[in-house]
């Protein structure tokens, strides 16, 4: 059998394609696809050599396999180099690209500080069942677990940029519910909660003061990343007059 019409051939093409394919994005159209070209190329013309030498379809297969294995820090390297010089010729998209991603860094660090409090809540919530500290089942823990999870699912949200604005929106409920209901379930098993709720006069001003500046940061993330808002800034920032 040619190894050219060979099932593992076009298995191990298609892998290798695919790879290529995904470190090619975000690259200049016609430097991808003379990429592309160059990759298909080379892997006809070993399927070729392979051919008249005499090899079995597998080990044409494996070679090619291994081929990219080796080469994919090369292919990394050079994915980097070519998206690092179109941005380098428009340093004002680099400067806007750079501040997104760092917004969208700080967005996700605050949605994960509300995952996280939920999750201590709830481990503090178990610890204090299996001790007979609480009882299980309260209305108050299962509001916990109920709004800890709709923080995860927000994280996961907002780690998609293509649903980031609704991962901030969607982070709003949670972040209400998980500090309200976290900070009374914790009065009841923490002692340090309870001394600073005694303690503290502004307590519980400065709870309301955490819950509506997430809710003031998550709101004014969400209309960021708004579609509508969105496209229109991509559309400047190409030089598309709107």
């Amino acid at each position: 059998m040619s190894v050219v019409t060979s099932m593992p051939y076009h298995r191990a093409v298609r892998q290798v394609s695919r790879w290529c394919a995904w470190y090619t994005r975000g690259v200049d159209a016609d430097t991808a696809a003379n990429r592309r070209d160059e990759l298909a190329s080379d892997l006809h013309e070993q399927a070729t050599w392979a051919d008249a030498a005499g090899q079995s379809p597998r080990c044409v297969a494996r070679s090619i396999l291994g081929r990219a294995g080796r080469g994919a820090l090369a292919d990394l390297s050079w994915s980097h180099a070519q998206r690092r010089r179109v941005a380098l010729a428009d340093p004002v998209a680099l400067r806007g690209r750079r501040i997104e991603a760092t917004a969208a860094s700080l967005v996700l660090v605050a949605a994960i500080a509300v995952f996280g409090l939920g999750l201590y809540v709830l481990v503090r919530v178990g610890t204090g069942v299996a001790t007979g500290l609480i009882r299980g089942g309260s209305a108050t823990s299962v509001a916990v677990l109920v709004f800890t999870a709709l923080a995860a699912c927000g994280v996961m949200l907002l780690a998609r940029r293509k649903t980031r604005f609704l991962g901030a929106l969607w982070m709003i409920l949670p972040t209400i519910g998980v500090i309200h209901y976290g900070l009374y379930q914790l009065y009841s098993l923490s002692a340090t909660v309870g001394a600073l709720m005694f303690s503290m006069p502004g307590w519980s001003l400065a709870s309301d003061a955490l819950t509506v500046g997430l809710v003031v940061y998550f709101a004014a993330a969400t209309i960021w990343w708004w579609p509508a808002r969105a496209a229109r800034s991509a559309r400047v920032n190409a030089g598309v007059r709107v």
